[in-house]
């Protein structure tokens, strides 16, 4: 693969989990603040939670997708970029199995918090 496809795929990738990331931050945060400072003479909290751990999990398996491409677009790296300081700094997929067990950590911690709102 030449630098500018692997440059490309890699801004593509980017902007792809930045916005999923984005819509998922905001949905869960309105979703939470909905189900803490709603009052419970609707019954609405319990449909919210649902919907907020459905976007919980939805952020979970947007981030989890794009660090897994993340990690393939490292296996592609071409030479010429594998060998600089960041090419080896890139290519070392820990750092993305980390970023992927901090997100579901964060989201298994909203879901309780909102689960915790409702009682």
């Amino acid at each position: 693969m030449n630098e500018a496809t692997w440059m490309e795929m890699g801004r593509q990738i980017s902007s792809r989990m930045s916005m999923a990331q984005l819509t998922y931050f905001l949905s869960g945060t309105a979703l939470t603040a909905i189900i803490v400072f709603a009052g419970d003479g609707d019954g609405i909290a319990l449909l919210l939670t649902v919907i907020s751990i459905g976007t919980a999990l939805f952020g979970i398996l947007s981030f989890d997708a794009a660090q897994q491409s993340n990690i393939q677009m490292v296996q592609s790296m071409p030479e010429s970029i594998a060998s600089t300081d960041i090419g080896k700094a890139a290519s070392q997929i820990g750092q993305y199995q980390f970023y992927r067990a901090i997100n579901a950590i964060f989201c298994l911690v909203i879901a309780g918090v909102q689960i915790a709102a409702i009682n």
